[in-house]
């Protein structure tokens, strides 16, 4: 990872985050991209304890001409892209429904941001690749992404979307030395999910029906744990895979 040139979106908490200071941690310098400052700020005086630089750009991915301005910034201060994580994601609670109650303005902000914000960041990037001669992109899935689940029609659609998507770009720049792969986490505790996990923590019950009857490993997973599995994607040494999801949900999907 030494010197390579890493963009990760949806980078400001989360695993996004914590891939940013593993990354500058392994000696690449990082792209910090998100819509919170001042969050995004934070992340990238953690990530420069490393040996990597790190810049943050304020972005939201489903907007193309901000999407195309952080692009051309990014090749202004690096020169080039090795490396893309596409990680932004939504999940807002009116999507926590069945089809016929999701709001239409809430599918397509999922959407938008899940499965167009992959399409758009990526097809600004790969240009830059191809002048580069390779580089490797992995896209954020999920567990929801691989089977149906309930009350989550529009995110698990969203994923589902961005899996295929990563096979199709897998093929499409497979000559262009370009891998394309995928991550599908399942429950990872992240910032949001803090507060349902300190409240599984102290309810039996609750811990039942949201870790141990859906995770076999009966815990949540960590973002750096999320992160390691990125690191690999986008390193050397899986210099052979390319096309695939790889699922870090401790067994959810293996049911």
């Amino acid at each position: 990872m030494e010197n390579k040139i890493a963009v990760i979106t949806g980078a400001t908490t989360g695993i996004g985050r914590a891939t940013s200071i593993l990354f500058c941690a392994e000696g690449a310098n990082v792209v910090v991209v998100g819509r919170r400052e001042d969050e995004g700020k934070e992340t990238v005086r953690l990530a420069e304890r490393g040996k990597g630089k790190a810049i943050f750009i304020k972005t939201d991915v489903s907007q193309a001409t901000q999407v195309e301005e952080m692009v051309t910034k990014t090749i202004n201060t690096f020169g080039k892209i090795d490396i893309l994580f596409n990680n932004a994601g939504v999940n807002p609670e009116p999507a926590r429904k069945t089809l016929t109650e999701c709001p239409e303005e809430t599918w397509d902000q999922v959407m938008e941001v899940n499965l167009k914000g992959v399409y758009l960041v990526s097809k600004y990037v790969i240009p830059h690749m191809i002048k580069n001669k390779g580089g490797s992109i992995i896209n954020m899935g999920s567990c929801y992404g691989h089977a149906g689940v309930k009350n989550r029609c529009v995110y698990s659609a969203s994923k589902g979307g961005v899996i295929t998507l990563t096979k199709s770009m897998a093929i499409d720049y497979a000559h262009d030395n370009i891998r394309v792969n995928c991550i599908s986490p399942a429950i990872i505790e992240t910032d949001i999910a803090k507060n349902i996990m300190d409240e599984a923590r102290r309810n039996p019950e609750i811990w039942k029906e949201i870790i141990t009857n859906k995770i076999p490993m009966d815990k949540p997973g960590q973002p750096v744990e999320v992160a390691y599995a990125v690191l690999f994607l986008a390193s050397d040494e899986s210099s052979f895979i390319t096309g695939t999801s790889l699922n870090v949900d401790g067994g959810y999907t293996a049911q």
